[in-house]
């Protein structure tokens, strides 16, 4: 079985759904480190002046809380419906906001109990929009071993219990992954080599890397034949 793991990030860039899109299952890495400043809580829309950065609000934490135990702070629902008016100022003119404009502001009032839900509960939404039905898992919900176990060893880990035999990871993964132990377990490894590829934005000059919504609200129904357009052939484990 072919599967991705990923840490779950707020409004993710077109490559993340490119990777769930090529896999039977996609295993949310939510069990690892948050990061402050991250992706894992902040993402990119495009405005009539650039670059607008959405940052969602956490609570204070340890320095090595998971991801999954990273509540959110008591002003989300606050700051969310400013990412809804953001969002809506920015793409009220793009061709297809219309079509989701409602789902996406009900997706913006909903309660969340953490940033985890928050997040997984948009990438769901975002994966049934652009028509990907990959089956998802929580590593937190996973019966794990819980002694300290490196990096290699944790996606090792989550492979066996999730019966993945072929892991297709990101790019940058390849500099933190020892193939040799992959190979005793024969477990397939290759690598994401994507290059997004250009779409409708609104205002001027294309920019590149922003979150899917960007691509959602300009180019609608054909939003994941343009995501797999950016698809390459993926670099194999060495």
């Amino acid at each position: 079985m072919k599967g991705a793991i990923l840490q779950p990030t707020y409004l993710p860039w077109l490559g993340y759904f490119e990777m769930i899109s090529a896999v039977d299952i996609f295993v949310i890495y939510d069990h690892v480190q948050f990061v402050k400043k991250s992706w894992h809580h902040r993402n990119r829309i495009k405005g009539p002046n650039g670059e607008i950065m959405l940052t969602l609000p956490v609570k204070k934490s340890p320095l090595n809380t998971p991801i999954a135990d990273i509540e959110l702070a008591s002003t989300y629902e606050k700051v969310l419906s400013e990412h809804f008016v953001s969002i809506s100022h920015s793409y009220k003119k793009a061709e297809y906001f219309g079509m989701y404009s409602k789902s996406l502001e009900s997706l913006y009032l909903a309660k969340y109990t953490s940033l985890a839900d928050l997040t997984v509960a948009f990438i769901r939404y975002f994966c049934s929009q652009l028509g990907i039905a990959t089956l998802f898992l929580r590593s937190s919900s996973l019966e794990l071993n819980s002694s300290p176990l490196d990096s290699t060893e944790r996606v090792l880990e989550l492979c066996r219990v999730a019966q993945i035999t072929e892991l297709y990871d990101a790019n940058g993964a390849k500099y933190l992954l020892d193939a040799s132990r992959f190979v005793r377990d024969d477990i397939d490894v290759v690598f994401q080599n994507y290059e997004p590829s250009s779409y409708t934005q609104l205002f001027s000059g294309f920019l590149p890397y922003m979150s899917v919504i960007d691509l959602l609200l300009n180019e609608g129904p054909n939003s994941l034949n343009i995501i797999k357009n950016g698809r390459q052939n993926p670099i194999k484990m060495a």
